[in-house]
């Protein structure tokens, strides 16, 4: 009977021990297992932020460039609509005959052929000064008679 007490006693204290065991590992497989996903929350914190910047930076550089196209749009759209009321005034002048009337270029040249072709030879001299000034020749007062080259290209003065 002693002997059955003292393995009794041992079997309660070999059961208490094994499920101490068990306890312990499944205690130190989580804490592992907690830990290895927190450094790849971490690792993947780090990457998320690093994105974050990378796309901040990136949303910035576009918005800067929208900035610069919705700057450059506008500058061509104002540069249109004075081509257009450069063409325009271009296309009065050409319809208009040489004592008020209404008539298209071609009767204007049945009917002043001298006026058409000084007027066409002139044209094309400015033409060829301005596309000489602005390739980097010396202009002249009598250049800007006529056209203005020299800001750009914006020719802005009818033919006089």
């Amino acid at each position: 009977m002693f002997f059955g007490r003292i393995i009794a006693k041992f079997k309660v204290y070999l059961i208490m021990a094994l499920a101490f065991a068990a306890f312990a590992g499944v205690a130190y497989w989580y804490y592992t297992d907690t830990q290895k996903a927190l450094r790849a929350y971490a690792e993947n914190q780090g990457k998320l932020e690093t994105a974050l910047t990378s796309q901040k930076a990136v949303t910035d550089s576009l918005q800067r460039d929208i900035r610069v196209m919705n700057e450059t749009l506008n500058t061509l759209n104002s540069d249109f609509e004075a081509s257009r009321a450069r063409v325009n005034e271009l296309e009065n002048l050409l319809e208009t005959g040489t004592d008020g009337r209404e008539m298209k270029i071609d009767e204007r040249a049945v009917e002043d052929p001298v006026y058409i072709e000084k007027e066409i030879n002139t044209g094309t001299i400015e033409l060829f000064n301005c596309f000489e000034i602005l390739s980097g020749a010396e202009g002249n007062e009598n250049d800007q008679k006529y056209i203005n080259c020299l800001n750009g290209g914006s020719a802005t003065n009818v033919m006089q």
